[in-house]
């Protein structure tokens, strides 16, 4: 059965979570013609597959019948920094204040101007200020953010492709950690990535031969049957 969400490696995907299908309709249409893939859903339970889902952002509205989507957003803060931002029927500063309190990066509401929609979308796809400049050293590594350069030991020097340099920063945040497929599918997902977790072996194999990984003493290590877990050196 194919997977109903859309292959990671084209364009920025947003996931819509609204309990009514008119404004869900209006909302979607908007979305997509501003660009972006959206996949869209009523269930707010959806963001309990984070962070399995190739997903940028999420816009919610969690004022269901049930409460369920409030639910969710708290459930989903305790294990993921995905955006999101909060779409509110009835604009109060309580229901404000809520949202933010259980994790928004931002609230809209839902019969504003599409402008403030779209400027807060970008603003939070925007990347931090100063990523681009920051170097990231492991071991005798060094890794530029901004060239995607990775230099070591010995006049060591490569460049990694947009995928590689995602594969490589999903490790670097996450070390000794062990990584599933899915996982890495969705934190790496760049170019040439596919919705396919044997494109994951396939990517950390080219980063390993870029890294000139030692098989007796790997960087890398395949966890057999899960996935992988990165073991940085510590000079």
């Amino acid at each position: 059965m194919s997977s109903p969400f859309p292959d990671p490696a084209i364009g920025t995907h947003l996931l819509l979570l609204d309990p009514d299908p008119h404004a869900r309709l209006r909302c979607a249409a908007l979305l997509r013609a501003w660009g972006y893939r959206v996949t869209d859903s009523s269930e707010p339970a959806l963001l309990d597959r984070i962070p399995l889902l190739p997903v940028d952002l999420c816009l919610l509205d969690p004022s269901d019948a049930r409460e369920a989507g409030w639910s969710a957003l708290n459930r989903l803060r305790q294990r993921s920094r995905l955006p999101v931002i909060v779409l509110l029927q009835h604009d109060s500063t309580l229901e404000r204040v809520l949202a933010l309190e259980r994790g928004a990066d931002a609230v809209v509401p839902k019969d504003g101007e599409p402008r403030e929609l779209q400027a807060r979308i970008k603003a939070l796809l925007r990347p931090r200020e100063g990523d681009a400049a920051e170097v990231l050293m492991f071991g005798r590594f060094k890794l530029e953010p901004m060239t995607r350069r990775l230099s070591g030991p010995g006049g060591f020097c490569v460049v990694l492709s947009q995928s590689e340099y995602k594969l490589l920063r999903a490790f670097l945040e996450r070390p000794h950690s062990v990584l599933q497929r899915q996982e890495l599918l969705h934190l790496a997902r760049g170019d040439g990535v596919t919705a396919l977790e044997r494109s994951v072996d396939l990517m950390v194999s080219r980063l390993r031969q870029k890294l000139n990984d030692d098989p007796s003493s790997p960087l890398i290590r395949t966890v057999r049957g899960v996935g992988y877990l990165f073991d940085p050196p510590l000079r």
